[in-house]
């Protein structure tokens, strides 16, 4: 019981962590709290029908792996799970955003995206770490956490535009979405890569992209038309 209270703790504090902090940039609007709350643990629950999805294809995910197969997985990274769990949650964002009278400035979006990323990917630490251990937790809790974080951050960021605009462009959901697929699509071909070099891309591209979002967090805070 001890061990599982721990690995909870491991697998979901790290979310919970880079929740808060990136909550805080939205300094002058903040999304109430139990609004955030319920997006970050529809994340967690969106990991069920992910997984669920992705056990059609498992054999050829594994076969992929066990064969080294990088023409297959390179498929499967971007037209599967790529698909299936940006599918999932911006599919949620979407629907989310478009019934929320809260989301009033454009940095909102963004900060329900990471909610929801960071959500679905403690959970995703947790079943890793349960069945890897320790060593696995810590290291997902720092770069596949914050992996999840910009995949929806930046679907969230687009959504909010969309909504937001005079003129609602669909265009802007397409773009957010194929742009979620693409990073995640990526990281995960580099990562299967299992090469140093790939390894040292895949992080590269996260913090690149992650530093961006922040960069545009903090333009349109800035831009918040509640600032006084």
């Amino acid at each position: 019981m001890t061990n599982v209270a721990i690995l909870i703790v491991a697998s979901i504090g790290p979310g919970l962590l880079w929740l808060w902090y990136f909550y805080k940039q939205d300094r002058f609007e903040p999304e109430p709290l139990r609004m955030i709350l319920k997006v970050f643990f529809m994340g967690i629950l969106l990991v069920v029908p992910a997984g669920v999805l992705e056990q059609i294809w498992r054999p050829q995910i594994v076969n992929a792996i066990q064969n080294a197969n990088w023409l297959n997985f390179l498929m499967l990274a971007f037209l599967v799970v790529a698909l299936i769990e940006e599918g999932l949650k911006s599919s949620f964002l979407i629907w989310m955003m478009s019934k929320n009278h809260e989301l009033d400035e454009p940095v909102d979006g963004i900060i329900y995206g990471i909610t929801l990323g960071l959500g679905f990917a403690s959970l995703e630490n947790f079943l890793w770490a349960s069945v890897y251990g320790y060593g696995v937790a810590a290291m997902r809790a720092v770069v596949t956490t914050l992996a999840h974080a910009t995949f929806t951050g930046w679907m969230g960021n687009y959504v909010a535009r969309y909504k937001l605009s005079a003129i609602s462009d669909q265009g802007l959901l397409w773009k957010g979405f194929l742009l979620a697929c693409m990073i995640h699509g990526s990281y995960d071909f580099l990562l299967f890569l299992r090469s140093s070099f790939a390894s040292l891309l895949a992080f590269g591209l996260i913090v690149t992209l992650l530093f961006r979002l922040y960069r545009t967090m903090q333009r349109l805070s800035a831009e918040s038309p509640f600032r006084q």
